[in-house]
């Protein structure tokens, strides 16, 4: 049986990209910015650098993108205390509301695209995926 593996993974990524897109409303967090905001929900008042590394994201995708969450309202940025060069973000008020109503988007796609797989199946997907994770850092 040949499986393409890597075409299937990027479909389905697009997929769940445009099924929490089309869920984000007039947010306009999205996937990338859910991310962000879970990221910080998690680690409040992180470094921008830190942020886009546990993104994998690049600098300047993390920028625009942290740009438009600060305009929206979500995190404020400010300077580090110790080092002036780098910046660290916090969650607002509406940040957390919002992070609030993404954990509820993520838990009906979870329930989505697990139905009819066993817990032994998931588990061979997460380790999969993991797998690719740990391989291509």
């Amino acid at each position: 049986m040949s499986h393409r593996l890597v075409f299937e993974m990027m479909i389905a990524e697009r997929s769940v990209r445009r099924w929490i897109d089309a869920r984000s409303g007039d947010s306009g967090i999205g996937a990338a910015g859910a991310g962000v905001l879970f990221h910080l929900a998690a680690h409040d008042d992180a470094l921008v650098g830190d942020v886009s590394a546990a993104l994998c994201a690049s600098p300047s995708g993390i920028s625009g993108l942290v740009s438009r969450l600060e305009k929206a309202g979500f995190l404020v940025k400010a300077p580090d205390p110790v080092d002036a060069r780098a910046v660290r973000l916090r969650l607002t008020p509406a940040g957390r509301e919002a992070v609030a109503t993404a954990r509820g988007a993520v838990r009906e796609l979870n329930a989505e695209i697990s139905d009819g797989f066993t817990d032994a199946e998931l588990d061979v997907v997460a380790r999969w995926l993991g797998h690719i994770t740990q391989r291509l850092s």
